[in-house]
This record gives structure tokens, sequence and C-alpha cells, in this order.
């Protein structure tokens, strides 16, 4: 903010700013949050096709789904 004032800035626009980059950085996690969901749910779905018993226990122990 005293960077800001210093080069004679209205020190509402640092606040305008970092609000803008708060929300760029959200918006690039959020997406990265996304992408590791889905790439959970297709690895769990190809994981079942290969190994459905061993799978079935780690959803069991996960609490995901009923053991057989």
């Amino acid at each position: 903010v005293f960077r800001y004032i210093d080069q004679g800035r209205n020190p509402q626009l640092y606040t305008k700013e970092c609000l803008e980059r708060a929300l760029a950085k959200n918006e690039q996690v959020k997406g990265k949050i996304d992408t590791m969901k889905k790439f959970k749910s297709l690895l769990i779905q190809e994981l079942t096709k290969v190994f459905p018993e061993d799978m079935a226990k780690y959803k069991a122990i996960r609490g995901e789904d009923p053991p057989p």
C-alpha cells in the first residue's frame, strides 16, 4: 500500500488488484481440483474393471460401498 501511495497511485487500486489476483488464483486452483476429481473418478472406474475384488475391498474400507 505504501508503495502505491509513494508512487502517487490510489491505494484503492492496490485492493482492487489484490482481489483480482486472488480471484484469478482461485479459478486456477478450482480448475485443478475439478480435474483431479475427474481423474480420480476415471481411475477408480478403470481399476474396478481390472481389479474388481480389490476395488470392492478398497471401497468398503473407504465406506463408499457396502462390502459384497
